[in-house]
């Protein structure tokens, strides 16, 4: 116990001598602020969560790199102490590098907490996935054992599966290679198809994070279609956020046989200009049909936070055309539901789009929660919810069941009363003074 409260103490000292320049500089400037008789302006509160990370330049932030490696050791051996103490923090074996970098970057200790308590949450599951697979493995030895004792006592011919068969097996690689093949026979011949990969600097962490699923999502749904297009991601920096995230989904992006087309150029650059069109929803001209000399391009950005026209600010600025997907024509938006659809939903469109020509085909990728039901099905809603409440409101007659006293068997609640209206004198049906008012007038007179 004293071995750990010495290292926390040791760390605590390490992280209050590396706050105390920034805090003295703190001071000085406030003393700075008192002497020249000027008031600091009060702070107002705003959500880091909400906004996305500025990009922090050379001038606000002065930290050489043997100070951040010194910071780095602090926060490890902070780590390494809450975890030996039983707390809900990993490992030092299962941090990589974009963890450390992350934590570099969190101000305080309790965000640090945070943070470790999610990366253990995470660290726990591959801990139990780990066992099942490991019984999983123990159980499907044990079945492979008992079916080669019963093969080697059984002397007849065994028909089925790893037995005499006249199918082959087909394996996860053999579909494997033949997607990569059908990949690179679009590369030669099929329409060409761009993701715009230059806004990461307009997105959080989290929001490059997702980007980078939707962009693997991308390729995989592409790459299991049946005409797949020539799929290129420009503008790609692989030190952003986003690429490093794509590079943990898809691990063999760098491969020389994959695939894939990376580049870190711009598509104007790669590309005739005038086959350029750029996929916007903030512009004004619809897509009416599926042009294949056409490269479309998707602006790869997922903006929860930021809804600013910034694919048509660019397309504006490299005088390039634009289209929008025509959703308002074919589509019925539900109240409240947002018209921003994600990456892989644009693939899909696209593709079908290509493959049909019908955009009612292709626009059945857009999520049934957005689009209200069609007038059928409301109005069938509308008659059920109607019937319900016709029924509450029903009111049966009981006066004329008092009447049978003596024999009450005779009685049911749907018969007819005795005397609903009794028939009143000088009501005859008299033709010839019908609708003329002679009969009004006589009822006046009397």
């Amino acid at each position: 116990m004293l071995k750990h409260f010495a290292r926390w103490r040791l760390g605590s000292q390490l992280l209050k001598g590396s706050a105390a320049p920034v805090r003295q500089a703190s001071k000085t400037s406030g003393a700075e602020n008192s002497l020249a008789g000027t008031e600091e302006p009060q702070k107002k509160f705003v959500n880091p969560f909400s906004q996305p990370a500025p990009a922090l330049s050379n001038d606000t932030i002065s930290e050489t790199k043997e100070e951040r490696d010194k910071r780095l050791k602090v926060l490890q051996l902070e780590a390494d102490i809450a975890h030996q103490e039983g707390r809900r923090v990993p490992a030092l074996e299962f941090f990589k590098d974009h963890h450390w970098e992350h934590v570099l970057t969190l101000p305080t200790k309790s965000a640090r907490i945070k943070y470790f308590a999610y990366l253990w949450q995470i660290e726990m599951k591959k801990e139990a996935d780990q066992r099942k697979k490991a019984v999983r493995a123990e159980e499907t030895e044990r079945r492979v054992a008992e079916m080669r004792k019963e093969r080697a006592e059984n002397t007849h011919i065994i028909y089925g599966l790893g037995h005499t068969s006249l199918f082959l097996r087909i394996y996860d690689t053999t579909i494997n290679h033949w997607q990569n093949n059908r990949l690179t026979r679009a590369m030669q011949f099929a329409p060409k198809m761009v993701l715009d990969c230059s806004y990461d600097e307009h997105m959080n962490n989290r929001e490059a994070t997702y980007a980078a699923k939707q962009l693997m999502l991308c390729f995989a749904e592409n790459r299991m279609n049946d005409e797949p297009f020539d799929l290129h991601y420009c503008n790609a920096q692989m030190d952003s956020r986003c690429m490093q995230s794509f590079q943990r989904y898809i691990p063999t992006i760098h491969n020389p046989e994959f695939p894939i087309n990376l580049h870190s150029k711009c598509f104007t650059e790669l590309f005739p200009k005038q086959n350029l069109v750029y996929l916007t929803p903030h512009c004004r001209e619809d897509l009416v049909t599926y042009n294949p000399d056409d490269i479309y391009i998707v602006g790869a950005m997922v903006d929860t936070m930021n809804n600013e026209p910034l694919s048509l600010a660019k397309a504006k600025r490299l005088g390039l055309r634009m289209a929008r997907l025509p959703l308002d024509r074919y589509l019925q938006w539900g109240s409240g539901s947002g018209k921003s659809l994600t990456l892989n939903q644009m693939i899909n469109i696209m593709l079908d789009l290509k493959k049909t020509g019908d955009w009612h085909a292709a626009l059945k990728h857009v999520p049934r929660r957005k689009v209200a039901q069609n007038e059928f099905q409301h109005r069938r809603e509308k008659d059920h919810w109607s019937t319900g409440t016709r029924a509450r409101k029903l009111n049966i007659r009981i006066d004329h069941l008092l009447d049978f006293d003596e024999d009450r068997r005779q009685a049911t609640s749907f018969a007819t009363p005795q005397k609903v209206r009794q028939r009143r004198e000088g009501l005859e049906f008299q033709l010839d003074t019908w609708a003329t008012g002679k009969q009004k007038k006589k009822q006046r007179q009397n």
